[in-house]
């Protein structure tokens, strides 16, 4: 199945997916008079959906392993690991963390929002951060980026507790 298969399957099976020009996107509250372009504009908190080649802007050099989601209408949806995931996110997030350029400070932001999701994500679901099954970067890189990550939550919250939790404890001390 290539990609616009999978957004029109999407489209078709879930009102929360919308298309607005040649972007895909997550509408949190969808209304059943709109679609398209309209909903989108209509809508507050959309969640752009990116799709990319592996290799590209920082993805593992591999679109692997994968984490297969499966939706309650039978569609199963092939997704990067999300302990390979979140890896990627916290690189661009380390790279960007110290900008002051409004734009580059407002997607930074919703990297650390979506971090700490997948931070919680990964602890309910029993899974944990995966540096070895990243490809394209040694060890002691992602390392490096979660050591940033965790040097920015607060000692004693619940999230660092999350982040210790969904890091392996050998890895954890190498933190």
């Amino acid at each position: 199945m290539d990609l616009m298969e999978i957004r029109e399957t999407l489209l078709e099976l879930n009102k929360h997916f919308a298309v607005a020009g040649f972007k895909f996107y997550f509408v949190k509250e969808p209304r059943d008079d709109l679609t398209g372009d309209r909903l989108v504009f209509a809508s507050k908190d959309n969640v752009l959906i990116e799709t990319l080649k592996a290799g590209t802007l920082g993805l593992p050099s591999v679109a692997g392993p994968i984490y297969v989601l499966q939706h309650s209408s039978g569609v199963a949806l092939k997704i990067l690991h999300p302990g390979v995931l979140i890896l990627t996110k916290m690189k661009r997030w380390a790279a960007t963390k110290d900008s002051d350029r409004p734009k580059t400070v407002t997607k930074t932001r919703s990297d650390k929002r979506d971090l700490d999701y997948l931070v919680f994500w990964l602890v309910q679901h029993e899974m944990t951060i995966e540096f070895e099954l990243y490809l394209g970067k040694r060890k002691e890189e992602l390392l490096a980026y979660v050591r940033t990550y965790r040097d920015c939550i607060p000692e004693g919250s619940e999230l660092l507790e999350a982040l210790q939790t969904a890091v392996k404890s050998d890895d954890w001390k190498l933190l």
